[in-house]
C-alpha cells in the first residue's frame, strides 16, 4: 500500500512538471516562471532585434525570436538560453532576463545588461562615431577594435534570452533576442511582421486601453519620472506611473482578465549605404491574456531602439512585463 501511494505521488509530480513545459502552437513556451529573482512573475517578454552593419546583407537571425532562446549572431556567436545573455566574440551580446550578455575583452562595457541588473544597453566605443550603443532593455553595443573587418561587429538584441553579438569572421550583424509568454490565447509574431521602431506595451480590458511607451527616450538608458509624466499627461496613465531606473510601475486598477501585448524594439540601422532594405532586426510582438487582481503591481520595461549610426549598430532592447 505504501509503495502504491509513493508511486502515485511521484507520477503526479512528473505530470505536473511536464504540464509546465508544454509548448504552445506559437513557439513560446507556456510555463510557470522560475526566474530565481524573488517573487517576480514573468507575464510577457518581447525580444529586441539585432543591430545592422554596413555593406553586408542581413541574415534571418537578425530579427527577434518568438522562442525562449536568443538567435545567434552572424558568423558564429550563440544566442542565450534559459534567461541568459547572448555570447560575443566582437559585438556585445544582448542581455537576458537573468544574466548579462557577453563582450569582447578589449571593449568592456559593450554587453547588454539583464533585466535583473537594470536592463541598460551596452556602451559603444566612446571615441568612434561609427559605432552605436545598445537600446535600453539589454541591447548589446557594436564595437570596432580597429579597421580590420574581423574586428568589427554589431550588437545582439535584448530579451528573455539575449541575442548573440556579431562574430569575429568578417563584418557581422547581431542576433535577435528571445521571447517569453505565460499567458493564454497567445499570439506571437516576428519576421516578416515584427515591430519596427521603439517598443511599447498595450494593455486592454473591456473597452479600456493603457499604452506604455518609451516616453520619448532613445538609446541605452531608460526614461525618467519627468519624461513619463510629460508623455502621459492628460491620458489614461496620467499620474499613475512610478519610474525607477527607467522601469515603469503600474498598479492594476480592478480584478479581471487583461490582454497584454508587448513589442520589442528594432535594432539599430546603418545609415551610410542604401543597399539594405531591411534595416535593424525587427522586434517580436508577444500577446497573451492574464487574470489580474486590483492592486497587482506590474513592472514594465519598454525596449528602446538604439540611435542609428553610419556603420555598426547596437541591438534593440527587449520589452518586459513582470508582475511583482
Amino acid at each position: 500500500m505504501i509503495r502504491l501511494l509513493t508511486f502515485s505521488f511521484l507520477l503526479f509530480l512528473s505530470l505536473e512538471t511536464y504540464a509546465q513545459i508544454l509548448p504552445t502552437s506559437h513557439g513560446v513556451h507556456h510555463k510557470k516562471s522560475s526566474s530565481g529573482s524573488g517573487s517576480n512573475n514573468i507575464l510577457v517578454i518581447a525580444g529586441g532585434g539585432g543591430g545592422e552593419i554596413y555593406q553586408v546583407p542581413v541574415h534571418s537571425g537578425i530579427d527577434a525570436s518568438i522562442s525562449e532562446s536568443g538567435n545567434a549572431g552572424y558568423n558564429g556567436t550563440s544566442g542565450g538560453t534559459g534567461g541568459g545573455g547572448g555570447s560575443s566574440t566582437r559585438g556585445g551580446g544582448g542581455g537576458g532576463y537573468l544574466t548579462d550578455g557577453g563582450e569582447d575583452s578589449r571593449r568592456l562595457g559593450s554587453k547588454g545588461k539583464s533585466f535583473a541588473n537594470g536592463g541598460q544597453g551596452g556602451t559603444k566605443n566612446n571615441y568612434d562615431s561609427n559605432t552605436g550603443d545598445g537600446g535600453f532593455g539589454g541591447g548589446g553595443a557594436s564595437i570596432r577594435i580597429n579597421n580590420n573587418i574581423e574586428d568589427q561587429g554589431a550588437g545582439g538584441g535584448g530579451g528573455y534570452s539575449g541575442g548573440g553579438g556579431a562574430g569575429a569572421n568578417n563584418r557581422s550583424h547581431g542576433g535577435g533576442g528571445g521571447s517569453y509568454n505565460s499567458g493564454s490565447n497567445q499570439t506571437n509574431t516576428t519576421h516578416p511582421n515584427g515591430n519596427t521602431g521603439h517598443g511599447k506595451v498595450i494593455i486592454t480590458k473591456g473597452g479600456l486601453t493603457w499604452t506604455f511607451t518609451n516616453c520619448g527616450v532613445s538609446g541605452k538608458d531608460g526614461p525618467t519620472q519627468s519624461n513619463c509624466d510629460s508623455s502621459y499627461s492628460g491620458g489614461s496613465l496620467d499620474g499613475s506611473i512610478t519610474v525607477n531606473d527607467g522601469i515603469q510601475q503600474w498598479a492594476v486598477p480592478s480584478d479581471g482578465t487583461y490582454t497584454i501585448k508587448a513589442y520589442g524594439a528594432q535594432g539599430g540601422t546603418q545609415t551610410s549605404f542604401t543597399m539594405s532594405v531591411h534595416g535593424g532586426g525587427r522586434g517580436a510582438i508577444i500577446q497573451g491574456d492574464f487574470s489580474l487582481s486590483a492592486g497587482d503591481v506590474l513592472k514594465i520595461l519598454v525596449g528602446q531602439q538604439p540611435i542609428d549610426v553610419a556603420w555598426l549598430n547596437g541591438g534593440g532592447g527587449g520589452t518586459f512585463v513582470i508582475k511583482n
